[in-house]
């Protein structure tokens, strides 16, 4: 766990379950939306819950929380083959058709795994970095993905890599502002149809194992607000 005069980095825990998938559900609006549709938005929101309630402590791990007085406001997801565990068996599937119906289930399933990528033994793969609307430009995401540096040379993992929507500019610059360089693309037509993303680029980060990182700036002024996502 980190502190910071105004925040707090933990690692989160399943009372944080709520407000993980508010603080989503406020940063990555439009995919839940093109996920979900309108009529669906809430059930949608409600089923991303309970699967996560199903999957448990298994389903946190890697998953780390800014808290501010008390509240969560944002996320980082760090994936690494040496800490990760194995989900319950649970019917992903069919809770999704339960609650959507089968074109609907089948739509978002399609929609919310666009991306995906298998983690190598000596990186960490960095998702879900979410700030809410209310707390950007405090220096919260440049916070996470400092932490997401310690992680590493505490793990002695060599670098940390992410997909980014080619289309996310201040996405982008903020990655490229903590030392990200572009290493490769992704097309996607079902992204270019659903979500009018049609390509995310690969990024990574070559992590020193011993170097002391220098202070990162606490306010944001200098990027564009905007969901970082993933």
């Amino acid at each position: 766990m980190s502190a910071h005069p105004e925040y707090t980095i933990r690692r989160a825990h399943a009372g944080d379950i709520d407000a993980l998938v508010t603080v989503h559900g406020d940063a990555f609006h439009d995919t839940f939306l093109a996920a979900f549709g309108t009529r669906r938005y809430a059930a949608g929101v409600a089923l991303m819950q309970e699967i996560w309630r199903r999957q448990g402590s298994a389903g946190l791990a890697g998953i780390w929380v800014a808290e501010v007085d008390n509240r969560v406001v944002a996320t980082i997801a760090l994936r690494a083959r040496i800490t990760s565990r194995a989900l319950p068996m649970i019917p992903v599937e069919w809770l999704f058709m339960r609650a959507l119906g089968v074109f609907r289930a089948l739509h978002a399933l399609t929609i919310l795994s666009l991306v995906d990528y298998h983690v190598g033994m000596n990186e960490i793969y960095i998702s879900d970095v979410a700030v809410h609307h209310s707390y950007r430009r405090r220096g919260i995401a440049n916070a996470l993905l400092s932490h997401a540096v310690s992680e590493a040379q505490r793990l002695a993992i060599g670098s940390l890599c992410l997909y980014v929507t080619a289309a996310n500019t201040a996405a982008i610059a903020l990655y490229q502002h903590n030392g990200y360089l572009i290493v490769g693309r992704r097309v996607s037509l079902f992204g270019w149809i659903f979500l009018a993303n049609r390509q995310w680029h690969l990024m990574r980060k070559i992590v020193p194992r011993h170097s002391i990182m220098s202070p990162l700036p606490t306010a944001e002024h200098s990027m564009p607000a905007s969901p970082l996502v993933e």
